[in-house]
């Protein structure tokens, strides 16, 4: 006989459509994902006195209530994470793949040909590149590892340094024993709690959940599995949203137990099938719900050079200026297609080019286009690439 597989995604949409009629009579109720955003430079009626005629425009922007962020990064370390993740993560021109390796007792023995391209190491560089990108006045961050037991290793509130430090010293081996996500999003949630600050929801939490398995400890693995999907379920409880990475072909073939975390908790997930690809990704997420930023002069009718958005909302760019008085407008996008601008005047007056001062400032000036320019294209990439994978999981789902 042959069993029907029962669609949920209907009764979703039914519920999705429910939820907006909802919000159209209720506008209290959508209130709660406006967006807002703050400019932070330059001044309204800044006079700008420069060589050269750009400005750069910093500010900061959220949906929902206005706040800083908490964020706490989950780290597999068990054993199979310790496989080549199929990317030169290291960059050094070999992609690490698993080779034998005679003894002189006649055996052959396993090894990674570079230790350094292991998914393990793609995680910790997705990490630290994330760590890098937050602003520490804005975000606080932690660090918490897993094998078949949970490690805390940074506290919520360390500086980008200890949590950098931190994963400088994390051996080079797996942790022994199981997978055990329970106690890791339990750890997490601990974390966060023990954290000082308010208690009135104005600061955002997020748990990063980096694995490229599936939980078995406690045993059985069913077992393992419904009390991940429990501590998922005490995370939402505790405002914890989790954005979970799902790494490797085993995991994206039976993602079950990851899309019941993040459903119970109301969070993301990403499934990366080429798992060392998730240096492209956790970088260049978002916390906020935010999609695109624009920066332009309404006067001259142009856009801003290297515009940056930051996952925690953080942005900036530098927008062109011609003499005298110029209106910046800066316009911020969520993934519902909301926006909201905000508007500034600036005056521009042009100064001597020709000093060894300015030539100096040009050239610090032109690395720094080049590099963010290099990062805004890096973004736009991950942002593509992340679209269609969110658009193959959707299938996923509604064959489950």
């Amino acid at each position: 006989m042959c069993r029907r597989r029962t669609r949920i995604v209907p009764v979703c949409r039914a519920l999705r459509s429910l939820i907006a009629c909802l919000l159209l009579l209720c506008p209290g109720a959508a209130y709660a994902d406006r967006i807002w955003a703050e400019l932070e430079r330059p001044y309204e009626h800044q006079l700008v006195r420069e060589p050269f005629g750009l400005v750069e425009v910093r500010g900061w922007a959220g949906t929902g209530i206005r706040g800083s962020h908490d964020v706490v990064i989950v780290i597999d370390r068990t054993a199979s994470t310790f496989l080549p993740s199929g990317v030169d993560v290291d960059g050094d021109g070999e992609v690490g793949k698993i080779v034998k390796i005679p003894t002189r007792y006649g055996q052959w023995i396993k090894r990674i040909s570079d230790p350094d391209d292991t998914i393990a190491q793609a995680q910790l560089i997705a990490a630290r590149r994330l760590i890098e990108r937050l602003d520490p006045t804005s975000t606080r961050m932690g660090l918490v590892t897993f094998g078949r037991t949970e490690r805390v290793l940074a506290r919520l509130g360390s500086s980008r340094k200890e949590l950098l430090d931190v994963l400088d010293r994390l051996p080079n081996r797996p942790e022994k024993g199981g997978t055990y996500f329970y106690g890791a999003i339990i750890a997490s949630i601990k974390v966060f709690e023990l954290a000082e600050g308010p208690e009135d929801g104005s600061r955002h939490r997020s748990m990063i959940f980096l694995s490229d398995g599936r939980p078995n400890e406690p045993p059985p693995s069913a077992f393992a599995a419904k009390a991940a999907v429990r501590a998922s379920q005490h995370a939402a409880k505790a405002k914890i949203r989790i954005y979970a990475f799902a790494l490797g072909t085993e995991v994206a073939a039976n993602p079950d137990v990851f899309i019941d975390m993040t459903r119970a908790n109301g969070g993301e997930l990403l499934i990366v099938e080429n798992p060392g690809e998730i240096v492209e990704y956790v970088p260049y997420m978002s916390l906020t719900k935010l999609r695109e930023l624009e920066i332009e002069n309404v006067t001259m009718g142009r856009s801003a050079r290297a515009v940056r958005l930051f996952p925690d909302g953080t942005f900036d760019g530098f927008a062109p200026l011609v003499p005298g008085e110029n209106l910046l407008r800066v316009t911020v996008h969520d993934d519902s297609g909301a926006s909201r601008s905000l508007e500034r005047t600036v005056t521009f007056e042009k100064t001597s080019s020709d000093t060894a001062e300015a030539r100096k400032r040009l050239e610090l000036l032109l690395e720094q286009l080049r590099l963010r320019t290099l990062e805004t294209q890096l973004a736009k990439k991950a942002r593509r690439k992340r679209e269609r994978i969110l658009q193959r999981q959707l299938t996923i789902e509604v064959e489950r």
